[in-house]
């Protein structure tokens, strides 16, 4: 028999080193594509003008699409005339919504930057006299140091934006205009999503062998149900906490309660760490504006409010629709906060919903179909 080369000998049979020479492959297809990520700009630029009228029209058509269902079914409406009115309603709600957010957050806002250096002062005195014992000394020079230096970042915020002129004029058109272009193109883009969404996994199917058209749809079909759920709960929660706390500040009196009110419900989007992040501007605030007292009366508000929350609104609205345990949750969304920043918080967890569906079903696939687990499917089977 002719002798077998070096290559037969060595690596041919040899499961280790060839499981190394594929994460070795792996690893210098990353490092090459890490070097020439330049090519990928055109994509970035791309996702960047179409990213967030795509990203707002999902988020509104996991909201809508059973209102056109229903719409349909109830009505005999042609499916494009029952989404055309449901646009239309929906237009006209939010633009009166933003109008009145937008005049009430004016004059909160500015009340706010006329009221600063008083509360600066107050916050001052305050510290000087809460920690005035030379043991406090140290605590009593940080907390200074920290109110000096916001101080100083809110005046330096005023003079920039106040002293751009005609400069910071090119900047604001800028924004404007991105914000008109979502603003035209996110309704037509939705129009259609709403229109022909209901398709796409058949749509995606059937470009895949028969065999596994089936099994495809079904998961497409688990990632949107995952998808859907997560979105209508979160924003159904997050709109009943800003509602309460919007009564309930406005009932203590506490200064900006809309605008804090509409922050606990935006940080309530992100689960379990949210609703505590929103408590340490609405404590500063009281503790600024009103004292000791006003905390209180913020604190019982917080209790009148988390019970609500906790066991009558969120089980109702969201319920345990993600099946993920909390721990994973915090350590997903630390991961995501410190990769991707504030955009990575927010999608973080239905990120790893749909990376869970999509796991799971690639590892019920591997046990139904590896000899590793023959026994126990026949066993399954009888």
């Amino acid at each position: 028999m002719r002798e077998q080369s070096w290559y037969r000998r060595w690596l041919s049979g040899n499961n280790l080193l060839n499981g190394l020479l594929v994460i070795l492959l792996i690893l210098l297809i990353i490092f090459l594509s890490w070097q020439i990520r330049f090519i990928f700009e055109p994509v970035r630029a791309l996702f960047t003008a179409v990213g967030a009228p795509i990203l707002i029209a999902g988020v509104f058509y996991y909201l809508l699409s059973p209102l056109v269902k229903w719409l349909t079914r109830r009505t005999r409406l042609p499916r494009h005339l029952a989404i055309g009115l449901i646009l239309i309603a929906m237009i006209g709600l939010v633009a009166g919504l933003v109008t009145i957010l937008i005049l009430v957050l004016r004059t909160q806002v500015i009340t706010f930057i006329d009221h600063w250096p008083s509360y600066w002062h107050h916050s001052e005195q305050f510290i000087n006299e809460t920690f005035k014992s030379s043991q406090f000394k140290p605590v009593r020079e940080f907390l200074n140091q920290t109110n000096t230096g916001i101080n100083q970042n809110v005046i330096d915020w005023s003079k920039k934006y106040l002293t751009t002129g005609v400069a910071g004029i090119g900047s604001v058109a800028s924004t404007l205009t991105a914000v008109g272009i979502t603003a035209v193109s996110t309704p037509f883009i939705l129009y259609y999503m709403l229109l022909d969404g209901h398709k796409f996994s058949g749509f995606i199917s059937e470009k895949f062998p028969p065999k596994s058209q089936q099994s495809l749809r079904q998961l497409l079909t688990d990632i949107s149900k995952q998808i859907a759920q997560y979105i209508r709960g979160q924003l159904g929660v997050g709109l009943a906490v800003m509602i309460m706390f919007g009564i309930g500040y406005t009932v203590i009196g506490l200064p900006y309660g809309i605008l804090l009110a509409m922050m606990a419900g935006f940080f309530n989007m992100i689960p379990y760490v949210g609703s505590i992040l929103a408590q340490v501007p609405v404590f500063t605030v009281a503790l600024i504006a009103g004292g000791p007292k006003l905390v209180i009366f913020a604190v019982i508000v917080l209790v009148i409010e988390q019970p609500i929350e906790a066991h009558i609104i969120a089980p109702k609205i969201l319920g345990d629709a993600l099946s993920i345990h909390p721990v994973t949750v915090i350590v997903v969304l630390l991961s995501g906060g410190h990769i991707f920043g504030v955009l990575g918080v927010i999608l973080a967890v239905p990120t790893y919903a749909v990376v869970k569906v999509i796991v799971t079903r690639i590892y019920t696939w591997w046990r139904n179909n590896s000899a590793l687990f023959k026994e126990e499917m026949e066993e399954l089977k009888q």
